[in-house]
Formats: structure tokens, C-alpha cells, sequence
């Protein structure tokens, strides 16, 4: 008798336990982002069909693929990407200014000896960044706070 009692009690543990970790596993998926996986492949033909016919009759879809690699390299130097497998993430927001992109593509066609007009790499640019919103990678812009430095706000009339 005793030891059924023994082995009834010793079950529920296990499952209590069992119950917690469960619990607390789901808690933490809650509470972390989805994750967004950018398919290179993927992304070049959603850029490919939304840039203007000039740039495409001039573009391969090599230097698409090249200028989306540095636009992503840019991205990860700058915190805002991150390989698949990496879950460090960030303590506040992430900013990535677009001219700094834009420099850091054009910087990199220069040293690979591709002749881009700056155009056709806004063009590409922006298409990359709607497909980064398409797949949920990129959220609704932040509002920047007030400044600390301004003008004391005036007060409200009693």
C-alpha cells in the first residue's frame, strides 16, 4: 500500500514538473519575435518584378543579386540582420539609415567594378525594403522621441 502511494506521489511530481517546463518553454515562444528568414533567391525576383523596365533592361539578375548581399551585409553590420542561428538580439531599437545602404551598395559595386547607376540602386533598394516588410522583417517605423535638448513643452492651462 505504501508503496503505491510512494510511486502515485513520485508520478505527479514528474508530471507537475513536467507541466512547469511546458509552461514556461511556451511562455518564452510568446514572448519572442517571429523570426522572418530572407530567401535571396526569393527576394530577387520580388525586386526583379517591382523595379521600373529601364532598370531591369539594364540590370542582370546577378547584380540584383550582388546589390541585395551588400544591402543585407549592411543590415547585419548594423545590427538590424542576423544569420540564421544567431539569436542574439538587441536591447532597444535598430536603426539602419537608408543613405548609409545606399553608400554602402554603391561603395561595394565600386571595388567589384560594377558600374551601377545610383538609380537603378535606390530603385533596387526600395524594392528590397518593401520585400523585408513583406516578410514581416521589418515593423511599422518608430516615432523619434521628443527632443531632450528643445524647448520646455508649454505648460497647460488650470
Amino acid at each position: 500500500m505504501v508503496v503505491i502511494v510512494f510511486a502515485l506521489l513520485a508520478a505527479a511530481i514528474v508530471v507537475a514538473i513536467a507541466l512547469i517546463t511546458v509552461g514556461r518553454i511556451t511562455g518564452e515562444f510568446v514572448d519572442a519575435a517571429p523570426t522572418s528568414i530572407y530567401d535571396l533567391d526569393e527576394a530577387v525576383e520580388f525586386v526583379a518584378e517591382r523595379i521600373p523596365e529601364e532598370a531591369t533592361a539594364q540590370l542582370t539578375f546577378d547584380e540584383v543579386r550582388s546589390m541585395l548581399t551588400w544591402h543585407l551585409e549592411y543590415l547585419e553590420e548594423r545590427g538590424v540582420a542576423r544569420r540564421q542561428g544567431v539569436n542574439d538580439l538587441a536591447a532597444g531599437p535598430l536603426v539602419a539609415a537608408e543613405d548609409d545602404a545606399l553608400a554602402h551598395v554603391l561603395g561595394r559595386a565600386s571595388e567589384a567594378g560594377l558600374e551601377l547607376d545610383d538609380v537603378w540602386v535606390v530603385q533596387v533598394l526600395d524594392a528590397d525594403t518593401a520585400y523585408l516588410e513583406a516578410i514581416g522583417a521589418i515593423g511599422p517605423q518608430v516615432p523619434m522621441p521628443p527632443d531632450p535638448s528643445g524647448p520646455d513643452p508649454e505648460p497647460s492651462p488650470s
